[in-house]
Formats: C-alpha cells, sequence, structure tokens
C-alpha cells in the first residue's frame, strides 16, 4: 500500500488536517497564557474546563447526526463555524478593537466545532480504507500530526505575543480554504439508510438516547475505550504531574552525575528537552519502526509497545538523573510508536458501518478523560511521594493492558468480520 493509493477523500484530509493544524497549533495551545493575562487565571481555567464540556456534548450530537444525515454536512457546518469563530476572534484583537470577554466565547465555541467535525471526519477516513490498510493510514496521519506539532511549536513560541491578530487572521483563511475544498473536492461515500441506523427510525432526543444506550452495551467498545483512557492517561501525566515534579526536585542538577564538569540543568528546562524529544524521534522514526513491525504479528506489537511505553513513562515520574529520563522518554517513544497505529485499525474495526460517527463520538471522550486524569495526577502528587505515583502511573497502564488482552479474541473477529463487509460487492465504500 502506498500514500497515492488511498482514496481521495484521505489524501485531501490529511493534507488539510496539517494545514490546519500547524495554524491552530500555532494559537491555541497558548491560549491560555492570554486568558490568563488579560482575564486572571480563574477565566484561563474555565475555558478549559467548559471547552471539554461543550467539546464532549457537541462530539455526541454531531457523531448522532452525521451518522443520520451524512459526514459531509457535518463537517461543512463546523468548519463554517471555524471560519467564522477566527474571524471574530481577529476582529476582538485588532488594532482597533480588543474584547477578551468575546474571545473567550469564541473559544468555547471552536471547542465545539471541534466535536462537531471529529467524529464525521475519522467515521469519514473509516468508510473509504479497508480494514487491512488502516495500519498505514493512522501511522501516517500520527507522524503528520507530530511534524505539525512540532512546526507550530516552535513558530507559536516566537509569533503568538507580537502578532496574535495576524494569527488569527491566517486562521480564518485556511478556514475558508479548508471549507472551499470541503465542498468542492471531498465525495460523500456514505449514504445513511435510516432503517438500519441503531435507534431506527425515530427523531429527536429518545431516537438519540437509544442509539448512545445501543452503543453503551457493546461491551467490547467499551472496554476498549476504558482500557485506551488508562493507557492515554499514562501520557498526559508528563504535562501536569512529571513537569510539576521536576521543576520542583530538579535544580542544577548536572547532566552526567560521573563527570564533574558536565553542564547542569533545571526541571523546566528538562521537560521541555524529553518533550522535543518525543515529537523529534516521532517524526523520525515512525516511518522505519512501521516497516519493521510489518514483519511482526498485530497482537505482539501491541503488547510489547504498550510494556515500553508504560515503562518509559512510569521512570520519568520518579527520576531526576536527566540521562536516564532521555532514555525513558526514548523507551516510552518507541512503544508509542508500536502501539498507536495498531490500537487505531482496531477501533476502526470495532465500529459498525452505520454507527460510525456515533462510535467515535463516544471514543472521543478518552482524550478529555486522560486530561482529567492528568489533572488530578498533580492533586495526587502532592500527598505521595514519586515513587507511589510512578508505581499508580504503571498500575493505571498495566491495567489497561490487561483489560485489551481479555478482548483480542472479541477484536480479532471484529476485523475478520470488518474485512469480509469491506469486500462484501454491496458495501458502499467498496
Amino acid at each position: 500500500m502506498r500514500f497515492r493509493d488511498f482514496h481521495r477523500n484521505v489524501k485531501i484530509r490529511f493534507g488539510l488536517s496539517f494545514l490546519s493544524g500547524t495554524a491552530n497549533n500555532m494559537v491555541l495551545p497558548f491560549m491560555s497564557i492570554y486568558f490568563s493575562g488579560k482575564l486572571g487565571d480563574t477565566s484561563a481555567g474555565l475555558v478549559v474546563i467548559l471547552g471539554i464540556a461543550a467539546g464532549v456534548m457537541a462530539g455526541i450530537i454531531g457523531g448522532y447526526y452525521a451518522d443520520r444525515i451524512g459526514r459531509k454536512k457535518l463537517m461543512i457546518a463546523a468548519e463554517v463555524g471555524w471560519m467564522l469563530s477566527f474571524m471574530g476572534m481577529a476582529l476582538s484583537n485588532s488594532p482597533w478593537f480588543e474584547s477578551p470577554g468575546i474571545t473567550f466565547v469564541l473559544m468555547i465555541l471552536v471547542s465545539m466545532f471541534w466535536g462537531v467535525h471529529g467524529p464525521a471526519n475519522d467515521a469519514m477516513l473509516l468508510d473509504v480504507t479497508a480494514p487491512e490498510v488502516r495500519k498505514f493510514m493512522y501511522a501516517i496521519s500520527y507522524w503528520m500530526n507530530n511534524l505539525s506539532f512540532a512546526i507550530a511549536g516552535m513558530a507559536g513560541a516566537f509569533l503568538f505575543k507580537s502578532y496574535l491578530f495576524e494569527l488569527f487572521i491566517g486562521l480564518s483563511a485556511i478556514g475558508f480554504i479548508s471549507l472551499i475544498v470541503t465542498c468542492f473536492f471531498i465525495e460523500e461515500v456514505y449514504n445513511p439508510d435510516p432503517s438500519q441506523a441503531i435507534g431506527g427510525k425515530r427523531t429527536g432526543t429518545i431516537s438519540m438516547w437509544s442509539n448512545y444506550r445501543t452503543v453503551l452495551k457493546d461491551s467490547t467498545f467499551m472496554i476498549f475505550t476504558a482500557a485506551s483512557l488508562l493507557l492515554v492517561s499514562v501520557e498526559f501525566h508528563l504535562g501536569n504531574y512529571v513537569g510539576v515534579r521536576l521543576e520542583k526536585e530538579m535544580v542544577n542538577v548536572p547532566f552526567m552525575v560521573w563527570e564533574n564538569n558536565t553542564f547542569h540543568i533545571d526541571g523546566l528546562k528538562m521537560l521541555g528537552f524529553i518533550r522535543t524529544e518525543n515529537t523529534v524521534l516521532v517524526v523520525v522514526l515512525s516511518v522505519m519502526m512501521g516497516v519493521i513491525m510489518r514483519r511482526f504479528p498485530d497482537s505482539k506489537v501491541l503488547f510489547i509497545g504498550y510494556t515500553c511505553y508504560i515503562f518509559g513513562y512510569s521512570y520519568l515520574a520518579y527520576s531526576n538523573q536527566p540521562w536516564l529520563l532521555i532514555l525513558a522518554m526514548l523507551i516510552a517513544t518507541v512503544g508509542e510508536l508500536m502501539y498507536v497505529p495498531i490500537n487505531q485499525a482496531y477501533l476502526g474495526d470495532i465500529a459498525p458501518d452505520h454507527a460510525r460517527s456515533s462510535y467515535m463520538a463516544v471514543n472521543g471522550m478518552v482524550y478529555k478523560g486522560a486530561m482529567l486524569l492528568g489533572g488530578g495526577g498533580v492533586i495526587l502528587g502532592g500527598y505521595m511521594s514519586s515513587w507511589m505515583m510512578a508505581s499508580l502511573i504503571a498500575l493505571s497502564g498495566l491495567v489497561g493492558m490487561v483489560m485489551f488482552y481479555a478482548i483480542m479474541g472479541r477484536l480479532e473477529a471484529r476485523r475478520a468480520g470488518a474485512q469480509v463487509l469491506h469486500d462484501s460487492p454491496t458495501n458502499v465504500s467498496a
């Protein structure tokens, strides 16, 4: 399978996601700093909390309707919302007018539109890819996301404070480009049949509840989602508990303890170093790891990857030795590169064709829940020693891994069923 062999929708969405992801990551991760300076720390925290809540609710609603009326319509609606919201932000931070309050409201709206767009976009990618190539598709997506984050992180750090108005103008322009491309070049390949949709032909709140009640009764999917949440939360502790711990405990530490004349480093610099290491390793090693791992069964690669990932991130929660922290991040990143594409491919195989967006919407809560667990780690870290926190983080990951192991047979059966359905001549995406 080569990149050029993907369906046109996949190639277009990859390009647009890279473009919009790079632009968004130059601005949105820094907005907490903006609100903290303009409105105070409470408002900065509120925009995160309200944004998460708004995104979850919008995702639930958007996932339901993407299965009922099609993916493209929801994506276009969300992209119109993005464009108008960013235009409003540009106006509210222009040389002629400034309103942090309006910017606050528009940030919440952006989170809502992201929530609507995500399940429809994820389902569209699955609609046009066969089960056997989804691992390759997700490996490319993972690589591109990290590359855009690396580029945007460096550019945003230099441009955010001095060129905020221009950045919002750029985001508005990219939103307009994305809208035009989606309208005229994205093909709607999913034609929903209301008689087959879960929940039947009923409409309204009762039908939506029936829809998600059926999703929640899918025990394989719910175990998969809970296990994913526990495993993803392991990494989320890096930007929360691990960062706080390193800042407090690492004060002018020699980089190599056996070398007297080595340079010294503090916790914040160490955190920045290992986060940069993670991003660079993902960008550099993704393709090579993908080629190497093709030789081995997915189940073995998955669990070896989980083990490396859990060990690496757990050790980051304990050690203050710079060179060992770098080694731990290397191990964690290799594990991450091994398991992420396979994990995402299994997710694509679980969701039935007629309810993909609904399944993607529920699974979207994994990252929201992981963010909350990561924040909770900071609180617990105030009362527990570093070795206890490292053990707790490792335990969380191990429980998630055991949960995956318990459903591996069912996941393989779902994959076989998805392949048979895709090969059927009546399949709409064939």
